[in-house]
C-alpha cells in the first residue's frame, strides 16, 4: 500500500475513532457504552503501520479534545490508548499472551494516572483497600479487558481483511 493511502487512511480511520469517543457528546450520556468502538479504528491503522497509528491517535485525541476535555482524557487513557497499543503489538509479535501483558501493563499505567494523577475515579468511585491492592485490582481488570477487547478487535479486523479494503 503506497504512502498516500496509508495517510489517507489513517486520516479517516482518525475521525471515526473521534465520531465513536464523541457520541455521548453529541446525542446522550446513555450513548456512553458506544464509546468501545473507538479504539477500533486506531487498532486497524496501528496493526497496518504503526507510526500512522500513532498519528491517528495524537489527531483523534485532538479532536476529542477540541469538543469535550473529560471526553478526551478517557480516549487518550482508555480505549484510544487500548486500541494503539494492541495494534503495533500485534504488528510486531503474533504471541497473544506478550500483546495481553504489555497492552495490559499500557493500561493499568494510564488507568492509575487517571485515577491518582488526574482524581477522576476510574470504575465511578474509590477503589478498596491500599495503594498495592488498588494497583493488582487496576491490572487484574486490566488483563481481563485487554483479552476480550483484543478478540473483539481481532474477530472485526479479520473480517475486513477479507474484503480487502486495504
Amino acid at each position: 500500500m503506497n504512502k498516500t493511502r496509508i495517510i489517507v487512511l489513517g486520516a479517516l480511520l482518525a475521525a471515526l475513532a473521534a465520531l465513536f469517543q464523541l457520541i455521548p457528546y453529541f446525542f446522550s450520556e446513555m450513548l456512553v457504552l458506544l464509546t468501545i468502538f473507538s479504539g477500533l479504528p486506531i487498532y486497524i491503522i496501528s496493526r497496518i503501520k504503526p507510526k500512522v497509528g500513532v498519528l491517528s491517535y495524537i489527531v483523534a485525541s485532538a479532536i476529542i479534545i477540541f469538543f469535550t476535555l473529560h471526553e478526551g482524557l478517557f480516549f487518550l487513557c482508555t480505549n484510544g490508548i487500548i486500541g494503539l497499543s494492541l495494534g503495533i503489538c500485534n504488528y510486531y509479535t503474533k504471541r497473544k499472551s506478550i500483546i495481553w501483558i504489555i497492552s495490559s501493563f499500557i493500561l493499568t499505567i494510564t488507568l492509575s494516572i487517571m485515577n491518582y494523577g488526574i482524581g477522576i475515579p476510574v470504575f465511578g468511585g474509590k477503589i478498596p483497600g491500599n495503594m498495592i491492592i488498588q494497583l493488582v485490582i487496576l491490572l487484574c481488570f486490566s488483563v481481563i479487558y485487554n483479552i476480550i477487547y483484543f478478540y473483539f478487535l481481532s474477530i472485526i479486523f479479520n473480517r475486513i481483511s477479507k474484503l480487502r479494503c486495504f
